[in-house]
């Protein structure tokens, strides 16, 4: 720690008023907050380079198209420290927490989308995804990534009976059908109200953006408004999908951001529920356990909303239906518990 204070002092010539370390969620990385003067900085240790070239080439990006993200200050010879601007001292995640769906919260919620939209749109054409970390399309590979993330870390470590071929071949429909969904643009990937900082004007900003790359729009738009730990009200969800959609002028478009809502809440709703698993369950963090159940609900809602769900995928439903049985209830509690 003391020598990334000192990498922070040798930007700011002079000693740190203060050089905090923040909490870490689901990330390896480290992040410090300090404090020069009446300005904050935030520096960021990550060992893993790839990860840290594909977030200086997409902020440069960003910031060369004017988008709201932040700007990078100093990074050390070994491309594995760097000082970030400080953008607010709160996360739309954290102030969902304290006020809930207030008239201030669903202006923020709406700027994000008009955000979002806008990096969408600014990008196109203009991204090299070859600098991307770890995919550079969501095609088959990384769908099928996330799909087995949730039979890996969810369906198997519960321990829930399935048929393993039958469940593969649906994972293979559900893989196909996602990849011919449009329009394509920039997929941020993890974007969620954590991720979104806001300042003391109100505007929002988007961070941890690294696992960037080329995917279907509705993937940020579904991530977004339907994350297990804001749980927004259906009505709202529903109204700012609206809102979203009236962001595109070709109908075309909107047709066919509207025809890959669900296939998208699928299979995000799986890779969250696979994160869960896997950070919550096996790792202890506590952030993931608290917000379990509510992706349960989730997946199981969207599997009984969803006309001819069960027929077109009978073992994932069968999975999905032992989701909330007394017996999965049991054995979820006894994980946490060891």
């Amino acid at each position: 720690m003391q020598n990334h204070q000192n990498f922070f002092e040798e930007l700011t010539e002079k000693k740190a008023d203060y050089f905090l370390a923040l909490p870490q969620s689901g990330s390896s990385r480290i992040n410090y907050v300090g404090r020069s003067g009446n300005q904050d900085f935030i520096i960021t240790y990550n060992e893993n380079k790839r990860e840290n070239e594909a977030f200086f080439y997409f902020t440069d990006l960003f910031k060369s198209l004017d988008l709201n993200t932040p700007q990078i200050f100093k990074i050390n010879p070994e491309r594995t420290l760097y000082i970030q601007e400080y953008l607010g001292k709160k996360t739309l995640s954290e102030i969902i927490a304290e006020e809930g769906l207030t008239e201030r919260v669903g202006n923020l919620v709406q700027k994000s989308l008009e955000k979002l939209y806008e990096l969408q749109t600014k990008t196109l054409g203009k991204v090299d995804f070859k600098k991307s970390f770890e995919y550079e399309i969501y095609d088959d590979l990384p769908i099928t990534h996330d799909l087995y993330y949730f039979k890996n870390f969810i369906v198997d470590v519960l321990e829930i009976e399935y048929h393993k071929s039958t469940l593969l071949k649906e994972f293979k429909v559900i893989s196909e059908m996602i990849q011919n969904f449009g329009p394509k643009t920039l997929m941020i990937r993890d974007f969620q109200s954590r991720n979104i900082l806001v300042d003391e004007n109100d505007a929002v900003f988007f961070i941890d953006y690294q696992s960037a790359m080329e995917g279907p729009a509705s993937y940020d738009l579904i991530s977004f408004l339907y994350q297990a730990k804001a749980n927004f009200p259906v009505a709202f969800k529903e109204k700012m999908l609206d809102y979203y959609l009236s962001f595109w002028n070709e109908e075309s478009d909107r047709i066919n951001l509207k025809a890959s809502f669900n296939w998208i809440k699928l299979i995000r709703f799986l890779q969250v529920l696979g994160a869960y698993g896997f950070r919550g369950l096996i790792q202890r963090k506590a952030h993931f356990l608290t917000s379990l159940q509510q992706g349960i609900d989730n997946i199981t809602e969207l599997s009984e909303s969803w006309n001819g769900f069960s027929s077109q995928f009978p073992e994932l439903y069968f999975i999905i239906k032992n989701l909330k049985t007394e017996n999965v209830r049991l054995k979820i509690e006894e994980l946490i518990i060891k």
